[in-house]
């Protein structure tokens, strides 16, 4: 009996330096956690008003009207691409694959056709910007989006996003983090801004294509009279 307990009392100060560690090894955890949190709620702070900044640049830019290029900076690799190939579409795509587009695809196709039949475009423009000028200029469809009234930023991982102000959750303009920037990225904008309008069709029971050239009408015909907005502006050689 005698021997049992000094191998009790033996094991005390093992087990009581033991549950000792294990605290201060819990305590140095939960200190680097908490660092770690301070550190990635600075780093999402700056990373916020940077995508602020960039956001409030980029507007600035579009109101001073600068050429599209020079904006090519602060726009996704993937932005510049998608819009070269969009006007290579609006150049030569038939007619049955433009009705296969999505809208908002399919209102910038016809928008660059109207444009070259009634010869309306900038003549200080470079050609190979055409398209890339539908979304970035002055009443592009970035800066009508941005005159809506918008919600506060938000970031998730490498993607940041502003909503309405009635909607903030849900976003209507897509930024993406770029090694140690923000930049716009169109292709991922334009079905979000392009979503409300879907419910007219849809109310309507229209297609793509016929929603499309409704709006198209909307905005043009007071502007370009001799236009006929019907299924010839979806021909490429009818508008040249």
């Amino acid at each position: 009996m005698h021997h049992k307990k000094n191998t009790i009392f033996t094991a005390a100060p093992v087990i009581f330096f033991g549950l000792l560690a294990l605290l201060v090894a819990c305590a140095g955890h939960t200190a680097e956690k908490t660092a770690d949190a301070v550190t990635f709620e600075q780093t999402t702070e700056q990373k916020t008003q940077m995508l602020e900044a960039t956001f409030e640049k980029i507007v600035q830019k579009v109101d001073e009207g600068v050429p599209p290029e020079s904006l090519l900076a602060l726009l996704t690799d993937t932005s510049y691409y998608w819009t070269d190939t969009l006007q290579r579409y609006a150049k030569e795509m038939p007619a049955e694959q433009v009705e296969n587009l999505p809208l908002g695809e399919m209102i910038a196709v016809l928008t660059y056709r109207i444009f070259d039949k009634e010869r309306a475009w900038d003549p200080n423009l470079n050609e190979d910007y055409r398209m890339l000028s539908l979304f970035t200029g002055k009443n592009g469809i970035f800066r009508r989006a941005t005159k809506l009234k918008l919600g506060p930023f938000e970031i998730k991982k490498d993607r940041g996003s502003v909503g309405l102000a009635t909607s903030p959750k849900v976003p209507v303009i897509i930024f993406e983090w770029d090694d140690a920037m923000w930049k716009l990225d169109l292709k991922a904008t334009l079905p979000l801004v392009t979503k409300g309008l879907e419910s007219i069709g849809t109310k309507k029971n229209w297609s793509t294509k016929e929603l499309a050239l409704y709006l198209l009408e909307k905005e043009f015909h007071y502007i370009y009279t001799d236009i006929s907005f019907n299924d010839s502006l979806l021909d490429p050689y009818s508008t040249f």
